[in-house]
């Protein structure tokens, strides 16, 4: 087994979950990249895209692009600041909270099997494994970028 062996297995394994967490977004109404925007929300309430942002390391415009789809879809409000009338406050409505919901169900099962042949400590194990891969990969600057929407990426070609 060579490292190449090893790297493509651990890309294949992140296609494969992602593809199933892709659909679990859609089984639950939701676009990839949603249910992360809703969650944190949800755990910051009345945060702003500006928090949202950079938290989750997108640029502005990719927030304000998927800000207004959840709000279209009756997933979030924006409230304007008591303080700053030009600043919005995020919150998620009880349809969001509801999608959120579905959506965390069908991702507990996904990971549910995904891991369904191993103990606790095997899990555990390849937990301290991955960390190992990840720390040896950073170099500090990865948090530090903002991951380009498409249309950005497009631009600077």
């Amino acid at each position: 087994m060579t490292y190449r062996d090893l790297v493509h297995q651990i890309i294949s394994t992140t296609l494969i979950h992602r593809h199933r967490i892709t659909k679990s977004a859609q089984q639950a109404g939701l676009y990839y990249g949603q249910p992360m925007i809703l969650e944190y929300i949800m755990n910051n309430n009345l945060c702003t895209q500006k928090d949202l942002a950079k938290s989750l390391h997108i640029s502005p415009a990719s927030v304000a692009t998927s800000i207004k789809r959840l709000e279209k879809s009756g997933l979030i409000s924006r409230i304007t600041d008591e303080n700053d009338s030009r600043k919005n406050r995020l919150s998620v409505t009880e349809n969001g909270l509801a999608a959120i919901k579905n959506f965390r169900e069908i991702c507990d099962s996904t990971d549910r099997e995904m891991f369904k042949d191993f103990t606790d400590e095997e899990c555990e194990i390849l937990n301290n494994l991955m960390k190992r891969l990840y720390n040896n990969l950073d170099n500090g600057d990865f948090c530090n970028e903002k991951i380009n929407s498409k249309k950005e990426e497009e631009k600077a070609l």
